[in-house]
């Protein structure tokens, strides 16, 4: 069986804009925003991975960042496997 890690202490700003995540009731989108999403790459593993947090930030591209309480959620969509990784806060690595 095949393996695979994410490694969150390697983590690299993108030049990607944050998008807004809405939040989902009953299967519908409101037009609540339950947070931001950011285009992140693991180093390690040359994945791009999105990151959601609750308020909007601006991040420099290609810096380090950590994430702060990161939580992973497996979901299938698409026939596909995926993880969705929430967290309270990304922060540059000085």
């Amino acid at each position: 069986m095949a393996g695979y890690s994410i490694n969150l202490e390697e983590l690299l700003t993108t030049n990607a804009e944050p998008r807004e995540k809405y939040r989902y009731v009953n299967g519908e989108r409101t037009e609540t925003v339950e947070g931001y999403s950011y285009r992140l790459i693991d180093v390690s593993n040359g994945e791009i991975l999105n990151i959601t947090i609750p308020l909007k930030k601006s991040l420099v591209p290609q810096t380090y960042v950590e994430i702060v309480n990161a939580i992973g959620t497996p979901f299938v969509a698409n026939n596909r496997a995926t993880l969705s990784i929430k967290a309270d806060d990304i922060r540059l690595i000085e």
